[in-house]
């Protein structure tokens, strides 16, 4: 009984919301993994900068130790004539170069504890040491710090052979008169200083220029590796977490998708008790009287040429005959296959339905069509009936006909039916197996 609702309504359930949710996590999975990423290496990056920033504040007072403590007691000895005018000592008196020593034992320190050390440069534009004459690319960048004396550093993230590095450039304070005692004028330098880097590079500097740079490059892929094994571990994380929101979201969609079927199938099978027998299949009288209020109405509405309908009312004849003789078992079993032809038959035709009206009566009603298929229709039935191989029954099944057409523009369906019966009865009263219209 239930077969029409399950082919209506056992339907697989639409997974488009669940498809367009898993796209929708996969986005924010995607946009805040990305966010995050960039996050934490923004937040690396500013955790390095702010401890290079304490190196160089470091190194900034240990040049003003070395240029305000250490140099004006040189100085005074040489005054006093303790030490020779002509004295010089890189390890004492080149800021620069204590600088630099000290910065590549405090990477020595942090390589062996297996830290990451900045690579510290002295870029100038007329250096003494080779090792800290500019680049081209750094002499463009001393002259910009020349040019823009409100640049106080150049921060960026540089690419070199694949790798990211951290690079940070922050200029020397201008000369003064202080600077030019070693890198003024050749003759005003000390004698020890010119036999040891002579008395061409590093002089001839003018008061408010700046005469170099101090760079630092860290490894920026090398940091971010450590950083890196915390963002998979916060993905996987955020992963889990909304796959386990997905799958939650999911089986409550399905649990109510299939609460939502289950009651729509119940509902559709209590609608198709009420409106078919459950015998035949076919609709029942409940059903007609739904069935042609909405037709009648339909065919006034429309052209002429499909303002047509035809009414045939069927009987078995001598059916509680069959019952008596053979069984009810047997007379289901005639109901079914009349039920069954009727079916059949009307699948032939572009407007038509076949009902039980109840025991041995059926109608079907026909639309666009005239007498002759009428009668037509009929016979086919007829002859099928006579044809049905059914074994408990020993004898042919027969069955009497009652037509009439609708008179759509004065017909209620109460007159309509009442003419099919009378004409059904008339076929009766003149000896059955006929098919009589209303006159």
């Amino acid at each position: 009984m239930s077969y029409l609702a399950n082919k209506n309504h056992n339907k697989t359930i639409n997974k488009t919301p669940l498809y367009g949710l898993a796209i929708l996590l996969l986005s924010c999975y995607f946009i805040i993994s990305v966010t995050l990423y960039h996050q934490m290496k923004k937040t690396t990056i500013d955790s390095e900068l702010n401890d290079l920033q304490n190196h160089i504040l470091f190194q900034k007072s240990m040049q003003f130790y070395i240029n305000n403590k250490i140099k004006p007691v040189i100085y005074e000895f040489q005054k006093q004539k303790k030490i020779s005018r002509d004295y010089f000592n890189p390890q004492i008196l080149s800021g620069t170069y204590i600088t630099r020593n000290i910065f590549q034992l405090f990477n020595k320190k942090l390589e062996s504890n297996e830290q990451f050390s900045w690579q510290y440069r002295l870029a100038a534009s007329n250096a003494r040491n080779p090792l800290n004459q500019a680049t081209p690319e750094e002499l463009k960048l001393l002259k910009k710090f020349n040019q823009d004396r409100t640049l106080q550093y150049v921060n960026q993230i540089k690419t070199i052979d694949g790798q990211e590095f951290l690079y940070f450039a922050a200029p020397f304070k201008p000369n003064n008169a202080s600077c030019l005692r070693c890198h003024g004028d050749p003759k005003s330098a000390p004698k020890e200083l010119l036999d040891r880097y002579g008395n061409v590079n590093g002089f001839h500097e003018k008061i408010g220029d700046i005469r170099a740079f101090t760079t630092y490059q860290l490894k920026l892929s090398e940091i971010m590796k450590t950083h890196n094994k915390s963002f998979i571990i916060i993905s996987f994380i955020l992963f889990l977490f909304l796959l386990l929101l997905y799958a939650l979201v999911s089986w409550v969609y399905l649990t109510e998708q299939r609460k939502k079927q289950l009651i729509a199938k119940q509902k559709a099978e209590l609608e198709y008790i009420a409106n078919h027998d459950f015998l035949t299949k076919l609709k029942n009288r409940h059903a007609l009287n739904q069935d042609f209020s909405i037709i009648l109405k339909q065919l006034k509405n429309a052209p002429a040429h499909l303002s047509n309908l035809w009414i045939m009312m069927l009987d078995i004849d001598f059916f509680k005959k069959i019952n008596d003789d053979f069984g009810h078992d047997t007379g289901d079993l005639v109901l079914q296959k009349l039920g069954e032809i009727l079916l059949q038959e009307i699948q032939n035709f572009e407007y038509a339905d076949a009902y039980r009206l109840g025991g041995e009566e059926f109608l079907v009603i026909i639309r666009n069509t005239d007498a002759q298929i009428v009668q037509k229709l009929y016979e086919d039935i007829a002859n099928s009936l006579l044809l049905a191989d059914i074994p408990a029954l020993k004898r042919e099944i027969k069955i009497s006909g009652g037509a009439t057409k609708a008179l759509l523009t004065q017909d209620h369906q109460y007159d309509i039916l009442k003419r099919a019966d009378n004409a059904l009865y008339l076929a009766k009263q003149q000896g059955r197996e006929r098919l009589v219209f209303d006159s």
